[in-house]
């Protein structure tokens, strides 16, 4: 009877593990990836009690709140702003984030008109005091030089703010570099650019040819205890090889090149059964950190088969360790206390 009862646990165990496995928790206590079945450069922030998930769908900008990370399969989804027809940000509306800024919303979103050689980052400002009072547009940020933009995000440094986002040098796409300048209001940008990473590793480079550009893209600000680092995405997006780089902040000035260091390695990079890898943000859980991704559904799966997934991560004085990229089904502890 003893072996009996001990298979029977043995049993429900591996069935329950099974059920998990199938997506989101099913409980308080515990998650499993995939956090959402489809979706790409997943934007996640915390205000107060409550998390907002910012994403482009069907044309529009959307944002769905929920007060637990495992409810956003099943929460309620708000059209926030819906670009008017043939402008110059009508279509093509990548990677939306949504920002807090001295108490007002604002969604950084890289926008053309049908052609991708046209795309600029522009600013949405909310119409009242929460997101799902929707956005109006202010305008395109742009600094002088006015080139190809995309992937726009803030960083808030010693009361300054500076924006940085993936761009071209001239106006081929040959490469996607980081540039930052500073900003003077959420939605101006004050001065030049100045270049901050080229792809310039061989794992920066995976995935590119003649026809297509090496990329330094999806620039994400990561703090602690007054250290700061751009979390950045390399290689193709298209390819099996998309990762995560970062620049760690060790001079005063931001603006100043010489300021960063780049780390020679990917930080996170996929595994023979998690592909690619990237474009991440950050959230917490109660007392732990998360990092929110996207990643291909099997390989050579390409932009279709991407889905979004998240797990912990952890710190080693003041740097981010990410470890691998954690499979479907692994089981993690959550606790919003």
């Amino acid at each position: 009877m003893k072996f009996i009862s001990l298979l029977t646990t043995f049993f429900l165990i591996i069935v329950s593990t099974l059920c998990l496995a199938q997506g989101s928790s099913a409980t308080d206590n515990f998650f499993t990836n995939p956090l959402l079945e489809k979706g790409q450069d997943p934007w996640l922030m915390q205000d107060e009690s409550y998390y907002y998930y910012c994403f482009s769908a069907k044309g529009a900008i959307n944002v769905q709140k929920v007060g637990r990370l495992t409810d956003l399969r099943t929460a309620d989804t708000v059209v926030v702003w819906t670009p008017p027809a043939n402008s110059m940000y009508s279509k093509e509306l990548w990677a939306p984030e949504l920002h807090k800024i001295n108490d007002s919303w604002y969604v950084y979103v890289a926008a053309d008109d049908g052609k991708n050689k046209n795309h600029r980052m522009h600013v949405l400002a909310s119409k009242g005091s929460t997101p799902e009072s929707g956005f109006e547009y202010v305008g395109q940020l742009k600094d002088p030089d006015d080139k190809w933009a995309i992937d726009g995000t803030v960083l808030h440094h010693q009361g300054n703010m500076y924006f940085i986002w993936s761009g071209w040098e001239g106006n081929e796409n040959v490469a996607q570099n980081l540039y930052i300048a500073p900003m003077e209001s959420p939605t101006v940008i004050s001065g030049k650019r100045v270049l901050l990473s080229s792809p310039e590793y061989e794992w920066e480079k995976r995935g590119s040819s003649d026809e297509l550009p090496t990329i330094n893209e999806g620039p994400q600000i990561l703090e602690k205890n007054g250290q700061y680092h751009i979390i950045y995405s390399a290689a193709g997006s298209w390819s099996n090889d998309y990762c995560l780089g970062m620049l760690s902040l060790i001079g005063d000035d931001p603006l100043q090149a010489s300021s960063w260091q780049k780390e020679d390695q990917p930080i996170f990079s996929g595994t023979e059964c998690v592909i690619s890898p990237g474009h991440c943000s950050f959230t917490t859980i109660g007392q732990q950190d998360w990092i929110v991704y996207h990643v291909t559904g099997y390989p050579n799966g390409g932009w279709d088969s991407r889905y979004v997934k998240m797990q912990p991560f952890y710190w080693v004085e003041d740097r981010p360790v990410f470890g691998k990229p954690a499979e479907d089904g692994v089981i993690f502890p959550v606790s919003y206390e």
